[in-house]
């Protein structure tokens, strides 16, 4: 009887297709939450943050972080830092990431003045410039 027993389950096994890699990186729901609270309350995320607060092994961190973007709790911010979309600390004082944020898109909104600044003075240059006023005479009246 154990013989056939043995004998059906290793049949079952080799006959049966691999499971997909998907299905066995699975993340526990335990390991999800925590990373979905540490990620909102730091409001940045990496595999190694989550390797080193968690103690987790590479593989799990990375699984998990993954899981994180594909249910957009975290995504990639306009530094290249992974930030998540709905942080805790928002209306705290201000920390390090909040700061470092908000320094990046004001450069990033000054950029866009300067530049629209810029081609607006070039068009008036233009303009004048295809007047027949030639450019010296131009800046001598200005």
């Amino acid at each position: 009887m154990k013989r056939r027993t043995f004998l059906t389950t290793a049949t079952a096994l080799l006959a049966s297709p691999a499971l997909p890699t998907a299905a066995a990186s699975s993340v526990s729901a335990k390991h999800l939450a925590t990373a979905k609270m540490l990620a909102r309350c730091h409001d940045r995320a990496s595999p190694e943050m989550f390797k080193r607060l968690m103690q987790l092994d590479t593989e799990t961190a990375t699984n998990i972080y993954q899981a994180l973007q594909n249910q957009n709790i975290v995504t990639s911010g306009l530094d290249g830092i992974a930030r998540a979309t709905n942080p805790l600390n928002s209306h705290c004082v201000t920390n390090e990431a909040t700061a470092a944020r908000r320094l990046l898109e004001s450069s990033f909104d000054l950029k866009n003045r300067l530049q629209r600044f810029a081609k607006r003075k070039w068009d008036e240059i233009e303009a004048e410039t295809n007047d027949g006023t030639p450019p010296e005479q131009v800046d001598a009246a200005n």
